[in-house]
């Protein structure tokens, strides 16, 4: 028998700000990660082959939302804030948790983030309104088994 695969409905995704769980994130529809390394290769006089390393540059990452509420528009201001120094010390953390059918609820904290553009999108008189966010962090925390 084949292992069960994780969906997304077995995935949650919070927001921390400034230590405390934010409730403006209550309708995740995606979110994206990327782990970001470069790969170097050298060649040299005498060798037959080339050499190979990598950096690792952080994380980079985006999700999409819909609101029900002025909350996003509170997160919002508070990442303004950050962003003009009038609360230059707020930290922000995304956070992953994954409800594998094995059992195994692995967290991943990324840790620190800085955002990009947050586009909102109005599609049409029936559709919801959506956001979103990009953002990066310079590491992650992974707690394997954990559960928050």
């Amino acid at each position: 028998m084949a292992d069960k695969r994780l969906k997304g409905q077995e995935v949650s995704v919070q927001v921390v700000v400034g230590g405390q769980l934010s409730d403006a994130f209550t309708a995740v529809a995606s979110f994206n990660d990327t782990a970001k390394f470069d790969k170097k290769e050298d060649g040299f006089l005498g060798e037959t082959t080339n050499r190979y390393d990598e950096t690792f540059n952080g994380f980079d990452g985006s999700l999409e939302m819909q609101v029900s509420s002025q909350k996003w528009m509170e997160f919002q201001a508070l990442i303004k804030a950050r962003a003009k120094r009038e609360q230059p010390d707020l930290i922000i953390n995304l956070v992953r948790v994954d409800f594998y059918a094995n059992g195994d609820t692995p967290t991943r904290t990324y840790q620190d983030c800085s955002f990009g553009p947050m586009p909102s999108n109005v599609p049409d008189r029936g559709g919801f309104v959506t956001v979103s966010l990009d953002f990066s962090c310079g590491d992650v925390d992974d707690n394997l088994q954990a559960l928050l």
